[in-house]
């Protein structure tokens, strides 16, 4: 797999050449995948020199740029696959550039956070066929050309014939890819995951020291708690982004910190690097995206006559940190009592 040189398979392209996009389409391209990088600016020149993978794991790799292709938007025109990996705050931008290229027949696969981008890219990519998929784990960019997993886990793509070729395709290589029937359901477990980006953001804190910290924990399940009456108040059924029952995540959020971690232990595999992809934006100075993750739940609950005060409160604090451009670097006691201020005057 590291030594394999000859490109296979058919042409995977990656609309978004961040964190979630180089990390994927560089381990296919390691595998000897046949993929096709968009990028502009800083990033674009970076990866034309190369690319560089490290994992969890002790994985490292560093692909010479014979390895893949690089450039803007047009060179996607050829891809038989497209990955979606933009900022959900891009999407209809990205998606408009990228319905202008597209040769016929091509599959785009949305690797985004947040809810409601497979809609927005099913309506500005017609007649093309988009399919839901999800990352539920962490991957931190250290340079324009070099990516970091810290935390084990699969890609999950819903189902089409060019999903069982990119899992036939991902079966060689050493990314995990798997297709699973229900993505509309599992997003909205990954939304419950991605909850905490915001969170990160206030903490300033790497993700393992922040679940050390209980009042953290517990406001997480208070976010949490929100989105799942939300769910229920909808009739929306929600599948878990991991292994355990999103139902439980939040009974065991509220665990004093020594059960947590045994509870959580295999659940949360990662090295003291994770950071969530929010605060990867707050150090870039690009927008944030909690008006689709904390901001989602907050829509769903007043279209559905519930509250999201938690949720509400994580939007409004996240906010504050962006523009002024730096973390709160809040104690969790401290953010704990505001959130339950917070729901007292709900």
């Amino acid at each position: 797999m590291g030594g394999v040189t000859a490109q296979i398979g058919p042409e995977i392209g990656i609309m978004g050449a961040g964190a979630i996009g180089l990390y994927v389409g560089g381990m296919l391209a390691e595998a000897g995948a046949r993929v096709v990088f968009a990028a502009r600016g800083r990033t674009l020149e970076s990866v034309s020199r190369g690319l560089s993978l490290t994992r969890y794991d002790g994985f490292n790799a560093v692909l010479k740029p014979d390895r893949y292709k690089v450039g803007g938007v047009e060179r996607l025109g050829t891809c038989d696959v497209v990955l979606f990996c933009t900022k959900s705050g891009d999407t209809e931008t990205a998606a408009i550039e990228l319905a202008r290229v597209l040769k016929d027949g091509a599959t785009v696969i949305s690797l985004q956070n947040g809810v409601g981008n497979v809609e927005m890219l099913k309506r500005l990519l017609s007649p093309h066929r988009v399919v839901a998929g999800t990352v539920p784990f962490n991957v931190v960019r250290l340079s324009p050309n070099a990516v970091h997993c810290s935390m084990e886990g699969p890609v999950l793509i819903g189902p089409s014939k060019a999903s069982s070729g990119l899992a036939a395709l991902a079966s060689g290589s050493r990314l995990t890819l798997r297709v699973h029937d229900n993505l509309d359901a599992m997003q909205w477990g990954k939304l419950l995951l991605n909850l905490n980006n915001g969170l990160n953001v206030i903490s300033g804190l790497p993700l393992r020291l922040q679940f050390q910290d209980p009042g953290y924990r517990k406001v997480l399940a208070m976010a949490m708690d929100e989105l799942l009456a939300a769910l229920d108040a909808a009739g929306i059924r929600v599948i878990g982004a991991t292994r355990t029952n999103p139902r439980l995540i939040p009974k065991a959020l509220r665990l004093p910190t020594w059960l947590f971690r045994i509870v959580a232990r295999q659940q949360l595999k990662m090295d003291e690097t994770a950071r969530s992809s929010s605060w990867d934006d707050l150090k870039a100075g690009r927008e944030p995206e909690t008006r689709f993750l904390n901001g989602a739940v907050s829509s769903l609950a007043e279209a559905h006559g519930c509250t999201a005060p938690v949720n509400d409160l994580i939007c409004r604090l996240v906010g504050e940190a962006f523009a002024a451009n730096t973390s709160q670097e809040m104690p969790g006691s401290e953010l704990l009592e505001l959130a339950r201020k917070a729901e007292t005057e709900r």
